[in-house]
């Protein structure tokens, strides 16, 4: 079959072989140019010439010819809007619409399967996202009343502490806020060993509170009376209230287990409660021991407690903030030394639970919102693309005699299976999506694990998904029916029918385009943030680093003395040990902050209150440094020759040095520090001993990520001990220091716990976790939004490539090389990527605001994001545009030629 009369013989003999009696001139005319196109497409994608063929016949046997009757007195375009078939013809017809609208998805796989797998995954990870974040953000706390609860933090903006714990003292200022505060409740985080006898010891994540602590959340135990209602807030009891996990784990579930001993430190408290099934507040706590310890007799200088507090029903969250702020002017004055610049915020609990996920999960509603309308404009433009292809079919079918409502019906049935295929996959996916969230979180992410699929929610998108679906199918239905059929067959309404297609295409492209410029920008925003975060300077090396946690009780260790001597043997102990390379200890690793207390220079008059610089105060041995490779500016380090009983000494950092002694050598010079009241893990420092400053350091970042560096102190952990303490070591294997550390704890101690034995890197990576966990997560979703652009552009270029075959063939007889055609239909696709850029990169800086609160150290106007979001889909598109431009420079001369 290789001429125009040979297709119009087929269509004669296959009308007359159906029943279709004599056809119309013009329709065995356009239905054997129909054909003839199915053919030379075949064979311009390689089919053989036998398949070509096949495929023609297959879309002619195919073709409505049995609606049209034997005879006709009337040309079929002027037949009316004519009512449905009656009785069994009605549901035959729609029988077959249906028969029919399967073959059409059997004859374009490629189409059906991108469409509803577009339809599948915007609805099913826009309903699992949406879900997690109504269970996340949205549910309220199983707390009584949660929206009075509010956390309490201090912030200090000239030493750039944003969040920090509360002074004890402070805190019980805070407390008696009557006129907006009903009650508060403070903790502090003791590191407490499960130590029973038989068993081996365990660290237990535990805090100490007061007493009225689960009465203000308004939860009681599920075992047992615990906390005395009513009672004071702080107690010499020593009893103690466990979770149901610990109860399960540990103690089995035994129900006789209020009045049971527990062996912490080797103190002993009375377990008198098991709290109910998923209750952990303030984080994962698995033991609440009642506070020993009045909050009054200790230092405001100490910022180590924690503390919520319930407003009144008749107060506000503005009116609490305006009171605090009011009251820590007036602390302020009163005691400038330890309180100028410190300020109290309140935060509503649940927005302090979520902390970073807050506005981690607003950012990403964002990208899933994106990638739901990505979606939406994708199948659109793909439905939009298949009527244009079909208008000539459309032509075809009412000039044989479909009237317009049988039209819209099989149109609108076709886009009513693709709704119904996409929603199923939309369900599934959703499912799929959720699980995956869930099982795959390497955070512990906030009553994540309480989350369910929220089907309201996923109606919700389903009703979008599907709506876009039938919408932009039944439209063009509506249109292409509503032209005469004589008038739709002739190639000028075809163009103008074309162009106006195209035109909306070419629009919806834009606007997916530039959604996916939007999602890759906050995607490299987040990329550059976090590889800022991970190339940080720390002022220490952190690879090859071993750390483990060790904590000495007060009944073994009663004395200083033999806390530092404990510590000091066991430090020899582990130095000796085959791959230990260096050791050390410290009560504080780097990215924590240590004990901010205030010091005074020697010779120096003291200095007025407004003007007193505080340093944090920090213990290590010798050999800390050396395990992190920190740099020695001037000076020396610590060693073994620093003891108790010698001359006491310091080493500062360099923001110390230039802050205190600016343009002098700080070395040997003496300060007298007040590091008072400390509390029960640490010594108190003797205020009137001077200490000597031998050695300066690089500043090791000493606080949390983002947060300015601060002056420093170190102390030796042989003069100033602790009973918390974290070993650090430098090991070529990990495995073995680890098995130095343990071997060389229970040397010294059988019933020491080993505790959160990790690496340093792996530290830094956790301090990471949740800004790395949104990157992934958003990278991916705007890798599926570019990929559905991309798909869009593929779909319209192919789609113009189709349409124009005829005109590219005549083009190409003309003598216009192929690789003409190429670069026309590759330019016209890179025009509609740059001009979505343009626009997405624009509304990108729109919504910057929410990415603000996740970026670290980056801009929302970073040029290098934005340049990488726009060369990566320049790049996509390039690609998505090879296939049309190939198909466009292939097609055969002879088209154009037997056209005209």
């Amino acid at each position: 079959m290789n001429s125009a009369r040979d297709w119009k013989s087929l269509v004669v003999r296959h009308a007359r072989e159906t029943g279709a009696g004599d056809l119309p001139i013009h329709a065995i005319d356009e239905l054997a140019a129909h054909l003839e196109d199915i053919y030379l497409g075949a064979r311009a994608e390689g089919s053989p010439d036998a398949d070509a063929f096949r495929a023609a016949e297959q879309a002619l046997a195919e073709s409505p010819l049995s609606v049209v009757p034997r005879s006709r007195t009337r040309a079929p375009e002027s037949r009316p809007w004519s009512a449905p078939e009656q009785g069994g013809h009605r549901l035959t017809g729609l029988g077959g619409d249906l028969r029919f609208a399967f073959r059409q998805m059997r004859r374009a796989p490629a189409f059906a399967a991108v469409a509803i797998a577009t339809l599948g995954l915007g609805a099913g990870a826009a309903t699992a996202i949406f879900s997690i974040v109504n269970t996340v953000m949205l549910q309220p706390l199983p707390y009584r009343q949660p929206d009075q609860l509010v956390a309490i933090w201090e912030t200090n903006a000239e030493k750039g502490l944003p969040r920090e714990r509360l002074s004890p003292v402070n805190f019980m200022d805070y407390r008696g806020l009557e006129s907006v505060f009903a009650d508060a409740a403070g903790w502090w985080r003791p590191d407490v060993n499960l130590a029973e006898p038989g068993t081996d010891p365990v660290r237990v994540n535990t805090i100490e509170s007061s007493g009225n602590l689960f009465q203000l959340l308004g939860v009681g135990t599920a075992i047992g009376p615990g906390f005395p209602h009513d009672g004071p807030f702080y107690s010499r009891d020593t009893i103690a209230v466990i979770s149901d996990r610990l109860w399960r784990q540990r103690y089995d579930a035994d129900p006789q287990i209020v009045g049971r001993v527990l062996h912490v430190n080797n103190g002993q408290y009375a377990i008198a409660g098991v709290m109910p099934p998923g209750f952990s507040f303030p984080d994962d706590v698995d033991i609440w021991l009642r506070l020993q310890w009045d909050f009054h007799q200790h230092s405001r200088g100490a910022h180590f407690v924690e503390g919520i507090a319930r407003v009144k029903p008749t107060g506000t969250l503005d009116q609490a903030a305006r009171e605090l702020t009011a009251l820590s002017a007036r602390l302020g004055q009163a005691n400038q030394a330890t309180n100028r610049g410190w300020n109290a915020r309140p935060v509503p609990l649940l927005d302090d639970i979520l902390g970073y996920y807050r506005p981690a999960l607003f950012v990403l509603v964002g990208a899933v919102s994106l990638l739901l309308l990505t979606a939406c404009f994708n199948v659109a433009s793909l439905l939009l693309a298949r009527a244009t292809i079909r208008a000539r079919e459309i032509a075809v079918r009412a000039a044989l005699g479909a009237s317009r409502l049988r039209l819209v019906r099989q149109l609108l049935v076709e886009s009513l299976l693709l709704s119904a295929a996409g929603m199923v996959a939309g369900c599934a996916g959703a499912f799929v999506v959720l699980k995956l969230a869930i099982a795959s979180m390497p955070v512990v992410v906030p009553r994540l694990a309480e989350t369910g699929l929220d089907f309201r929610l996923m109606a919700f998108a389903l009703i979008i998904v599907a709506g876009t679906a039938i919408l932009f199918g039944l439209v063009p239905a509506l249109v292409l029916s509503r032209a005469q059929a004589a008038e739709a067959l002739k190639d000028s309404a075809r163009t103008a029918t074309s162009v106006r297609g195209r035109r909306w295409n070419r629009s919806l492209v834009v606007v997916e385009v530039a959604l996916a410029s939007a999602a890759l920008v906050a995607s490299a925003l987040l990329v550059r943030s976090v590889t800022r975060m991970i190339h940080a300077p720390l002022g220490v090396r952190t690879d090859g680093v071993l750390t483990a946690a060790i904590q000495l009780n007060n009944e073994g260790y009663p004395t200083w003395d033999k806390v530092q001597q404990s510590y000091t043997t066991l430090l020899e102990s582990v130095r000796r040990q085959p791959g230990v390379e260096a050791a050390g200890i410290s009560n504080r690793l780097p990215l924590d902050a240590g004990w901010r207390m205030p010091f005074q220079v020697e010779g120096r008059p003291p200095a007025r209150a407004n003007e007193a610089i505080q340093a944090q105060h920090i213990s290590v041995s010798s050999g800390f440094f050396e395990v992190f490779n920190a740099a020695v500016t001037s000076g020396r380090v610590f060693t073994d020759s620093d003891h108790a009983g010698s001359e006491p000494v310091i080493v500062v950092n360099q923001t110390f040095a230039r802050r205190v002694f600016p343009g002098e050598d700080a070395i040997d010079k003496r300060i007298r520090s007040f590091a008072v009241q400390i509390g029960p893990l640490g010594c108190n420092l003797p205020g009137t001993v001077p200490f000597r400053i031998v050695g300066v350091v690089a500043d090791i970042h000493q606080a949390p990520l983002g947060q300015a560096a601060e002056p420093v102190i170190y102390h030796t952990a042989r003069q100033f001990p602790f009973r918390a303490m974290t070993v650090v070591i430098r090991s070529p294997d990990m495995a073995s220091g680890t098995s130095a550390v343990r071997r060389s704890v229970h040397e010294l101690d059988p019933a020491l716990a080993v505790a959160d034995v990790r690496t340093m890197d792996d530290r830094l990576m956790a301090a990471m976790a949740a800004p790395r966990l949104l990157m992934f997560v958003l990278a991916t979703f705007a890798a599926l939004t570019a990929t559905l652009a991309m798909i869009g552009v593929y779909g319209l270029l192919a789609c113009v490539v189709n349409e124009r075959r005829r005109e590219l063939a005549i083009r190409l007889a003309l003598g216009a090389q192929p690789s003409a055609l190429a670069r026309l239909v590759t330019i016209q696709g890179l025009t509609l990527a740059a001009a979505g850029i343009a626009v997405g990169l624009a509304g990108a800086q729109l919504a910057g605001g929410l990415l603000k609160n996740v970026l670290f150290e980056t801009r929302t106007t970073d040029t290098a994001a934005m340049i990488a979001a726009a060369g990566i889909l320049l790049v996509a598109a390039a690609v998505a545009c090879f296939g049309p431009a190939r198909r466009a420079a292939r097609v055969p001369a002879i088209e154009g030629l037997k056209s005209e």
